[in-house]
């Protein structure tokens, strides 16, 4: 994702603009479609004006209505599309608080030289955050698990739902230290409440990815945008003359930006320069819980499951 401080309009700014274009790949999309537009636009309006000497008229009311309606879907189509990617972050960030709130209780159970079951905790609860990571970007291969002693990642990725076994590992771990008499039947249960939260936090994920805009509407819109971009040079011909070319670029950058946008915003979980920044907040949820049970993250698993490993983008 790209950090950048909204207040600034300066130098700052634009240069934050330039950079970004060489990681979006939607920016340099919109680029073509609007070199296409100005492409379309030139040769209608040398026809218009050099071999049929203004012959093409149309009613400016027609494109107003028009644009009314156009409008109201493009709202629609960009609140869509905000309203997907917002829900992801309230879920990351419900995340975050569960997996904090989880990493304080058992905190304050697990005596403190009770160094391996700290580590066990710290180690899954983090790995739970680094799966669900590459569980929504379709590269289960990719996904540095932290792992100690005996453990293989093989112990993991051998399953096809990763993000559950690795819960898994955690309602047994609170499970054997219930029936171990280490925690209450209370505690217990606010446990398991918690994971739950974990679970409940993947489902919603889940849910964004797998249920995208319904066909009809991307496609309707698609199409309306292309209909009245090809028909609006014959609206300001008349009136604009050669100006009639950057206005159509204009429209086309207003309209069809909006498109690609929400596009790239309604699937928030991949690696797109405006996508939800997920492997730094994975990244922060374990230097929390790591600190939080006083256990040290090796350097090897520092160097392995850095930011940097999620390809973020920070301008």
């Amino acid at each position: 994702m790209i950090t950048y401080n909204s207040s600034k309009w300066n130098s700052e700014f634009f240069k934050t603009l330039l950079k970004s274009y060489k990681y979006s790949s939607n920016m340099r999309l919109l680029t073509g479609l609007i070199i296409l537009s100005a492409a379309y636009a030139t040769v209608v309006t040398l026809i218009n004006i050099h071999y049929l000497k203004n012959a093409f008229h149309m009613d400016t009311v027609f494109f107003s209505l028009t644009g009314v309606i156009l409008s109201l879907f493009l709202v629609f189509r960009l609140n869509s599309g905000y309203k997907r990617w917002w829900q992801g972050r309230e879920a990351w960030g419900k995340l975050i608080n569960d997996t904090r709130t989880f990493a304080l209780q058992l905190d304050s159970i697990i005596p403190p030289e009770n160094i391996e079951r700290r580590r066990f905790f710290s180690r899954h609860i983090s790995n739970f955050c680094i799966s669900l990571v590459w569980h929504l970007r379709d590269d289960m291969e990719s996904a540095n698990y932290i792992l100690e002693g005996g453990e293989s990642k093989e112990h993991i990725s051998t399953f096809e739902h990763q993000p559950n076994h690795v819960a898994s590992f955690l309602y047994r771990e609170i499970e054997d230290m219930h029936k171990a008499s280490e925690i209450s039947d209370f505690d217990k249960m606010q446990s398991k409440n918690l994971i739950e939260g974990f679970i409940d936090v993947l489902g919603i994920c889940e849910r964004i990815k797998k249920t995208p805009i319904p066909f009809s509407h991307s496609a309707f819109i698609k199409v309306f945008i292309l209909i009245y971009i090809l028909i609006l040079p014959f609206g300001l011909i008349n009136a604009f003359e050669y100006l009639t070319i950057p206005a159509v670029m204009v429209m086309a950058f207003a309209m069809l930006g909006i498109e690609i946008i929400s596009e790239e915003i309604e699937d928030p979980f991949g690696t797109d320069s405006n996508d939800l920044p997920t492997g730094v907040l994975a990244d922060t949820i374990r230097n929390n819980v790591f600190e939080i049970f006083k256990v040290e993250l090796e350097k090897t698993h520092k160097e392995t499951n850095s930011v940097s490993s999620y390809r973020e983008i920070v301008l």
